[in-house]
């Protein structure tokens, strides 16, 4: 075999393959852009505008923070689950708005959190005294960036997030009590000691998890679910039978999905 022709071959396959990704990522029509903050810290990001922005009028802003699977800095594998709900005719039609998907480094996580994987059953591996991870706060002050350059409509504004990012949308809805109008986590977890600070608020939630996920323990948003409640919060939480780790799935093809998060106002 030639080694010296192999190389190149493998090269320019390989070259082929990212740049069909990168379109694949960029006919969703999220612009991609990297957020730097004040510090030299930077985060890559997509971001979806209105189809039509009118003069004097306010949008709805979605912050989306996605699983550890999609980690990384391609700044295209973040999309790979939720942004197409976003996308299609109809949604566009129906509920105009900004959508951010920032992407977390692979080395890094949404959440403070203790353990890696592999939750199993030991305790609640969510720190309390724990500050706010450093891709979790980037994502913060982007968001709070695109509301000062955008016309947002600041009492409509929505956090959703699956595993790793439900987790992250867990706890930055506790560290951010006033800031979201309704946030949507699904297969995540938190410190429920945290959700204390939510007493108060006018986030209303919703939590799925399936009762069959090998991965994140279905306790952890039944245990979320309860502590929300207590703290006098509105939650939905739905359980799907039989469905494991995946739930995503289930949860963006709820007719109800962009209805119900968009309906929201602070």
């Amino acid at each position: 075999m030639n080694v010296k022709f192999l190389s190149p071959l493998l090269l320019l396959l390989a070259t082929a393959t990212v740049g069909r990704v990168a379109a694949q990522c960029d006919s969703l029509g999220y612009r991609a852009a990297v957020y730097v903050s004040a510090n030299g810290d930077s985060l890559p990001y997509r971001l979806l505008t209105p189809d039509t922005v009118v003069p004097g009028q306010h949008y709805p802003l979605v912050l989306f923070l996605h699983g550890a699977g999609e980690r990384g800095r391609d700044n295209c594998a973040q999309l790979r689950h939720g942004a197409a709900r976003f996308v299609d005719s109809t949604a566009r039609r129906q509920f105009p708005a900004y959508v951010l998907f920032p992407q977390c480094p692979s080395d890094e996580f949404w959440p403070a959190i203790l353990r890696q994987d592999h939750f199993g059953r030991g305790a609640n591996p969510f720190p309390l005294s724990q500050p706010m991870s450093r891709p979790l706060r980037l994502a913060d002050e982007l968001l709070e960036h695109t509301i000062t350059q955008f016309p947002i409509d600041t009492m409509r504004i929505y956090v959703v997030g699956l595993s790793m990012g439900g987790m992250g949308t867990l706890d930055l809805v506790s560290r951010r009590p006033q800031r979201f109008a309704a946030a949507v986590a699904i297969c995540g977890g938190v410190n429920v000691h945290r959700l204390e600070l939510l007493r108060g608020t006018r986030t209303r939630f919703r939590l799925i998890h399936g009762d069959a996920d090998p991965v994140v323990p279905v306790r952890f948003s039944r245990e979320a679910a309860a502590a929300l409640r207590r703290a006098g919060a509105s939650v939905e939480y739905i359980e799907l039978p039989g469905v494991g780790h995946g739930s995503w799935y289930n949860a963006f093809r709820r007719p109800d999905f962009l209805e119900w998060l968009f309906e929201a106002k602070n």
